[in-house]
């Protein structure tokens, strides 16, 4: 979500204003889902055209320096994995779809610039450009017309980026919202609000390692922690962070007296902050609770039950049973429930229903893996496959 590589000459208000004028109003958002719910807007059009400063069109800082567009951001690469769909935010005609750089990146680097994109020419000479896309989900070509809404790619971490999104530019170079520091009135059929206060996006307890690589891949939820974990982590993230903001995480035993805290001021400004906290499993059994705290106002809790269960066995839970042989695995008495594969970094690499009583999976190709069943969308039991 970094600055891009500049492809057009900057032209003057006057211009880029004259040619918004007929989309005023019009465009709808590029990437289908619910705002706040799916996806949030994170960066914004730098409108400081001075070095080192930065200013978005409602007067803030919601950009980065040389930003040319707008982030809609996913929450995890996970979501991403799933498929969530790049549209067109007008109709128009395809003029450029470039589709085969690498999609996960979680690394800025200006020089990979837009990645995969796709760019539409409109009526009246306006373009729009929806980048960092995923390889190979291009669903349109050179020449194709597409209508309103229309679908165009899947949304990627490729190029410049470091998080699942799709960075939208108008050009000639224009802010699409309308602010008191914005030139133009909003392009938008419904403009998003503007968004400054702190505020959780996601958050959840895991027993995966507690590093941002396995955290952004949104690792598996840990309802229940058996002896065979050696540590939980619990973590969020969070959109309107300022540089003297405070926050705490406080981790409270069965009896909700204070076990364990960790607090600390976040010291930068960020509208997609990552922050974590984690602990050796404790020895006592019982339900433990994590509370966020951001200047002493309680945003959230979440609870988890540490047992004495070592793990998942050859017997199962309950009537459920797995059995491992070579490549496969035999699940009996699981029908209607669901069986999900991740690697090593915590990712979801597939799901699999299970649709009889006695089923044959085969393995995922990858050394090492976690697998869990699921009964209605709840973890019953996990276990590792090495």
């Amino acid at each position: 979500m970094n600055r891009l590589f500049v492809l057009f000459v900057l032209l003057s208000a006057s211009v880029y204003t004259a040619a918004a004028q007929p989309y005023r109003g019009k465009l709808i958002l590029p990437i289908r889902g619910v705002l706040d719910k799916d996806f949030v807007v994170v960066n914004h059009v730098d409108h400081d055209v001075n070095a080192n400063a930065i200013r978005d069109h409602g007067c803030g800082r919601q950009t980065y320096d040389g930003h040319q567009g707008t982030d809609f951001v996913l929450k995890s690469f996970r979501q991403m994995d799933s498929g969530v769909t790049v549209v067109a935010a007008a109709a128009g005609v395809v003029t450029a779809v470039v589709d085969t750089f690498p999609d996960r990146n979680k690394v800025s680097v200006v020089s990979r610039g837009y990645g995969n994109y796709v760019a539409l020419l409109h009526p009246n000479g306006l373009a729009t450009y929806y980048a960092h896309n995923r390889r190979g989900s291009a669903v349109v070509a050179v020449g194709d017309t597409v209508d309103v809404g229309e679908a165009l790619a899947l949304v990627g971490s490729s190029g410049n980026s470091e998080d699942p999104h799709v960075h939208f530019e108008v050009w000639q170079l224009v802010d699409p919202f309308e602010g008191g520091c914005s030139p133009s009135p909003t392009l938008w059929q419904d403009q998003p609000p503007y968004q400054t206060q702190l505020r959780v996006i996601d958050a959840d307890v895991t027993t995966w390692p507690p590093s941002l690589d396995t955290i952004c891949e949104r690792p598996p939820t840990a309802t229940v922690v058996k002896q065979a974990d050696s540590s939980i982590t619990f973590w969020t993230l969070l959109q309107g962070v300022n540089p003297t903001d405070r926050l705490r995480i406080v981790w409270l035993d069965p009896e909700l007296s204070e076990w364990f805290t960790y607090e600390a001021e976040t010291g930068i400004t960020s509208n997609y902050f990552y922050w974590w906290s984690w602990i050796n499993r404790p020895e006592r059994n019982g339900t433990w609770t994590c509370v966020l705290y951001a200047n002493d106002t309680e945003l959230l809790r979440k609870s988890f039950v540490v047992s004495d269960v070592v793990g998942i066995s050859n017997s199962g839970v309950g009537d459920v049973s797995v059995t491992r042989h070579g490549d496969m695995l035999r699940i009996r008495n699981a029908a209607t429930m669901s069986i999900e594969f991740f690697d090593a970094r915590g990712r979801s690499i597939r799901t699999t229903p299970i649709t009889d009583n006695d089923t044959a999976i085969i393995l995922p190709d990858t050394r090492f893996m976690v697998f869990q069943i699921l009964d209605n969308g709840k973890p019953i039991y996990r276990s590792v496959i090495h």
